[in-house]
């Protein structure tokens, strides 16, 4: 039988974002863009309405494009998360980070 997490109790998970293994305590509703944002630092993964309408939160989850803003952060474990951070290869921007320029 498995345990019911409370609401104000916290779990520890294994996120890998952007190829780095990364290990934070969450509360069982905590979604990814604040975990992207305030446990990580990476801000540039943008909230703005909150209500996945306007795209600023998207993030890939395993080569798909994910609004986080309303993806579960429990749900992202076992995944590849890729922000807007992640797209820079070998010190070179990304075409999508070069428009935002």
């Amino acid at each position: 039988m498995s345990k019911i997490i409370g609401a104000k109790e916290t779990v520890a998970l294994k996120l890998l974002v952007n190829g780095e293994s990364h290990s934070v305590r969450v509360t069982p509703s905590r979604l990814l863009a604040s975990v992207l944002r305030d446990d990580l630092g990476l801000t540039g993964t943008k909230v703005a309405c909150g209500m996945a309408n306007c795209g600023a939160c998207t993030v890939l989850l395993d080569g798909l494009a994910i609004y986080s803003c309303i993806t579960l952060a429990l749900d992202c474990v076992g995944k590849a998360i890729t922000t807007i951070e992640g797209l820079a290869r070998d010190g070179a921007l990304h075409p999508v980070q070069q428009a935002f320029i």
